[in-house]
């Protein structure tokens, strides 16, 4: 039998299982609804978060939302959730015997929010001083901002929420309304539960929530499309942006790169241990152990349906972003390693290392049975072709597509040689494929740092 199951319902709701590997009797539920600001169009920016913050503003049964909060912490459990571009998640941690009473609890959240108008207009107000923290946050300026140039044409280019979506005539409460009861829909929504209790007792626990009141209902109308056209370059990008009263200088230097279903996305995510994984990346043992010039350096791929993004970053003050006294700064020594990489690829020794430290962190990752519960939930959200298919039997072959969190160093990682990472390195470090991004207390000389990064090249 595999490792995962999964299962879905005549109303189109669908649950993903894996049995705990641990012993504590702890269950971690996820309920992934398919709607995030990549369906959004123009006046409708910041729904998707918006929403996520309503769900928990009450329901006809539980019209007071600090009831909910209440029932949740009266067992200890965990309940939270979070909103990024390709989707919105409901979380859960509780013990075991409490896992019907949180699924009753969030399903009726989730499928019966009530939106009063009145605490639709206060929470607007808890929105804009969210966005408003963001706004005065230089690295979640950056992180918007290269993702504007990475994904530029596509609709992963709009952050999932900023203040220029809550302007005057923006997200009117009727609109509003209409965009929750047409995308939380049963058909809409993915369980993924990662538990000691059986498959078939949680299918049970089931019959009693909102998921499946409805198991005949209507189909909300199709869902919009998801924009996937890139705007071509043919040269670096470059965009500075001028925050005042920052102390550092901030720099992202990222590549376009493959799709979560391209096979080099394992290489890429080996590269990003190899060059930024904390004191034995190569970032950090030249720009930090070496010169002294910052605190931190790192790197990150991410990747969606058609394409992702592979970004290095770090951050130092302003004197020594060009040059440090007689010395080069951060930016001339980040484009040398980058340089070194391109020419010289990645040594063995390297490689031996970063394999040893991803079988290590996924062994530890696997204390927590988050990580498996979103990997199994994203993994069904994201195969579509797998996913829209409503019989049991292609079920099991969906669930033995599905590969467990704990196998997949053993299924992508292991393999990999230096050839394999020599190779994605010069595929996707190319010119057309880099975008800088530079935030800084006041404008930066545009003309050196490009010099600067022509050398990569």
């Amino acid at each position: 039998m595999s490792a995962v199951e999964t299962y879905t319902y005549a109303n189109g709701f669908r649950i993903v299982y894996e049995k705990s590997l641990n012993q504590i009797p702890l269950t971690t539920a996820y309920i992934i609804c398919d709607m995030g600001s990549v369906y959004e169009y123009e006046k409708m920016r910041g729904v998707s978060h918006f929403i996520e913050h309503m769900c928990f503003k009450g329901t006809k049964k539980i019209p007071d939302s600090n009831v909910i909060f209440s029932e949740y912490s009266k067992i200890g459990a965990h309940f939270n959730a979070f909103t990024v571009k390709r989707f919105t998640c409901y979380t859960i941690k509780c013990q075991d015997v409490y896992l019907q009473h949180s699924l009753e609890i969030i399903s009726d959240m989730l499928m019966n929010s009530t939106f009063k108008q009145k605490e639709f207009e206060k929470e607007h107000k808890v929105i804009l001083e969210e966005n408003n923290n963001n706004k005065n946050d230089p690295h979640n300026i950056l992180e918007d901002e290269l993702d504007r140039m990475i994904y530029k044409g596509s609709s992963y280019e709009h952050p999932v929420d900023e203040l220029s979506y809550h302007q005057s005539n923006t997200l009117n409460y009727r609109d509003v309304i209409d965009f929750y009861h047409f995308s939380y829909h049963p058909s809409n929504m993915i369980l993924s539960v990662v538990s000691h209790l059986p498959f078939s007792k949680i299918q049970s626990m089931l019959k009693s929530t909102f998921f499946l009141q409805r198991l005949k209902s209507k189909l909300p109308p199709v869902v919009p499309t998801i924009q996937f056209g890139l705007v071509a370059y043919t040269e670096p990008q470059y965009q500075f942006i001028e925050k005042k009263g920052i102390s550092n200088t901030l720099i992202s230097i990222g590549f376009r790169c493959c799709s979560r279903n391209s096979p080099d996305k394992y290489p890429l995510k080996v590269l990003s241990v190899i060059m930024g994984h904390g004191f034995s990346g190569r970032m950090m043992k030249i720009l930090r152990e070496k010169n002294g010039l910052v605190y931190g350096a790192k790197c990150k791929s991410e990747h969606f349906e058609q394409f992702g993004e592979f970004v290095f970053f770090t951050e130092t003050k302003p004197a020594n972003f060009f040059s440090h006294g007689k010395f080069v700064g951060v930016l001339p020594l980040l484009i040398r390693i980058l340089r070194t990489m391109k020419l010289k690829g990645i040594t063995s020794e390297e490689l031996r290392n970063a394999k040893g430290n991803i079988k290590g962190t996924t062994l530890l990752d696997l204390q927590d049975m988050t990580h498996q519960t979103l990997h199994n939930g994203e993994e069904l959200l994201f195969d579509k072709k797998l996913a829209f298919n409503k019989n049991i039997a292609f079920d099991k072959k969906l669930a033995e597509h599905i590969v467990p969190y704990s196998k997949i160093y053993d299924t992508y990682i292991d393999g990999i040689t230096k050839e394999h990472i020599d190779r994605v390195i010069q595929t996707y470090f190319i010119p057309e494929n880099m975008c800088v991004c530079v935030v800084n207390s006041k404008l930066i000389d545009l003309e050196k740092v490009k010099k600067e990064c022509r050398k990569l090249f």
